[in-house]
């Protein structure tokens, strides 16, 4: 169970810390179920979701953030993600490093978990990218080839919103994808201005904008309606600096329970609970806060810094193939929806009703 928690948790961290390519790098700790065989692509166009309501003026900022952050050529950083969740606290600690031609590196390590340890490293050179995890003895190595798929990233036919996701996916957008991520589930109303580590910073709170998805330790979906429980960090606190929007700490934290607790128990055949109210455990509140420091933007960086190359006899995986077929699926539905929307939008500048000329009166035959 440790194990899984250890593999959920650098997981979780590594999207905070740099978007959803952190999936990729996950070993398989035992019990988990099979992992995708590659990174997700979408292979349909998606689809048009519902009018959205206005951002607030706090979205309006972060949004404003995104875009700076998203322009950082190179940058350098450490972080420290401190994370207090479902009975175990431990301390992650990684290294950010970016460049210009698709290099990027991250490490992350799990701290102060006796008995337990993992480590997460993902490496592009700008031809390669590399990543390797290890949670205890199990170690896996994957590997994907940059250029061809940056090339069908090129294509004219993909929707310029999926090419972002699969970039994102891949790993390239680093903290941008952070700010992008919980921009999208965190719902941010308040904002004020102030100070951290001597520079003028922008402060965002907020809550959790939907219950989609969320799931509680026994994997039963948490209830539509009444105050989420206390191990899910259902509110945040993002400190963003002011002049250059990068992203200095993110706070995701429960509330606290009511006198009430959380029926944690099972529920036998019959709907009844399983087990006595003594046995109800008390669900402190999580705590995951991720900060920046050392933050360094055009730092002198060499090649050297994104160089890896794993042990002569391990077992690498290559996600290439598997990739560009994805993605070519995924460039021919969108093209071909083109197409069908290009038809409809000439049918239907048709004239709905077309008048057809009457025939002239035939001249009168005279007797």
């Amino acid at each position: 169970m440790r194990i899984n928690r250890i593999a959920l948790s650098l997981t979780l961290v590594a999207a905070l810390a740099v978007g959803p390519a952190a999936s990729r790098a996950r070993a398989q700790a035992p019990g988990d179920p099979p992992r995708p065989q590659a990174p997700p692509i979408a292979a349909a166009p998606p689809q048009p979701a519902a009018p959205e309501e206005p951002p607030t003026e706090a979205e309006v900022l972060i949004d404003q953030a995104i875009k700076q952050v998203a322009d950082v050529k190179s940058v350098a950083a450490d972080m420290v993600q401190d994370v207090k969740m479902l009975g175990e606290k431990f301390r992650v600690k990684g290294r950010y490093l970016k460049a210009p031609g698709a290099r990027v590196y991250l490490r992350l390590d799990v701290e102060d978990l006796p008995g337990a340890a993992g480590t997460m490293l993902q490496v592009s050179d700008g031809e390669l990218l590399w990543d390797y995890s290890k949670i205890l003895d199990d170690q896996t190595y994957r590997k994907l080839s940059i250029k061809p798929v940056l090339e069908r990233l090129e294509a004219p036919e993909l929707d310029p919103n999926l090419k972002e996701q699969i970039l994102s996916s891949l790993g390239f957008s680093g903290p941008g994808a952070l700010l992008s991520g919980v921009r999208k589930v965190v719902k941010f109303d308040q904002h004020d201005e102030g100070e951290y580590d001597g520079k003028p910073v922008r402060i965002f709170r907020g809550a959790w904008r939907t219950r989609e998805g969320l799931a509680g330790p026994d994997q039963r979906p948490v209830a539509p309606l009444g105050r989420l429980p206390a191990y899910i960090p259902s509110h945040a606190t993002l400190t963003v600096d002011k002049q250059t929007g990068w992203p200095y700490k993110l706070e995701l934290y429960g509330l606290k329970e009511s006198i009430v607790a959380v029926d944690t128990r099972q529920v036998g055949l019959d709907g009844t609970r399983i087990g006595a109210k003594s046995s109800i455990e008390k669900q402190e509140p999580s705590e995951l806060t991720l900060v920046y420091s050392n933050v360094q933007f055009d730092p002198p960086l060499s090649d050297a810094d994104f160089a890896f190359q794993p042990p002569p006899n391990a077992n690498v995986e290559d996600d290439t193939e598997t990739v560009l077929a994805g993605l070519n699926r995924a460039i021919e539905q969108m093209a071909l929806q083109k197409r069908m929307e290009a038809a409809d939008a000439e049918a239907s500048s048709l004239p709905a009703k077309i008048e057809v000329p009457a025939s002239p009166p035939s001249a009168a035959i005279p007797k």
